[in-house]
């Protein structure tokens, strides 16, 4: 069930970051006997890309349990102004939490999981056709046009 609706948050995700949406604000809800999806957009202003405010709730109908996605705002990345939004999911006292940022142009993707102590998990980077996986110890493996590359802190 986690997996589901973690896939139906990264699709919704995908939704909010092409901008489908009217500056005009919606409110959209979707069920069936599985699951529940509520989307709240605020009103966005003249050219806003990156609507603060903005949420998306993905509830289980028969347990109650729901994930909330919500757009926290803009933050800059290598010299880019990226779109923020972060989800927590688990259990008291076991929450793990997300974050999902992206570029107006969608050449720069940055996936964040931090574990139940507030620590970096993974972290999985796009930028501009290179990938870049970051674990909590600090090592990286890096994808693109020169091969792959495993980085170790010492």
């Amino acid at each position: 069930m986690k997996k589901r609706v973690l896939v139906i948050l990264l699709i919704i995700a995908a939704f909010l970051s092409f901008g489908c949406t009217d500056r005009e604000g919606t409110n959209l809800s979707v069920s069936n006997n599985m699951t529940e999806i509520n989307v709240s957009l605020p009103e966005t202003g003249e050219g806003s890309w990156c609507a603060a405010g903005s949420q998306l709730q993905v509830k289980d109908p028969t347990t109650g349990k729901s994930l909330n996605l919500t757009i926290t705002g803009t933050e800059k990345f290598e010299n880019k102004t990226l779109c923020k939004a972060s989800v927590e999911t688990g259990s008291e006292g076991n929450i793990s939490g997300f974050e999902y940022m992206w570029s107006e142009d969608r050449n720069t993707t940055i996936w964040t999981k931090y574990g139940k102590d507030g620590n970096l998990s993974v972290r999985f980077i796009y930028v501009d056709g290179k990938k870049k996986i970051v674990d909590g110890d600090g090592r990286t493996l890096e994808f693109g046009n020169t091969g792959t590359v495993l980085s170790i802190p010492l």
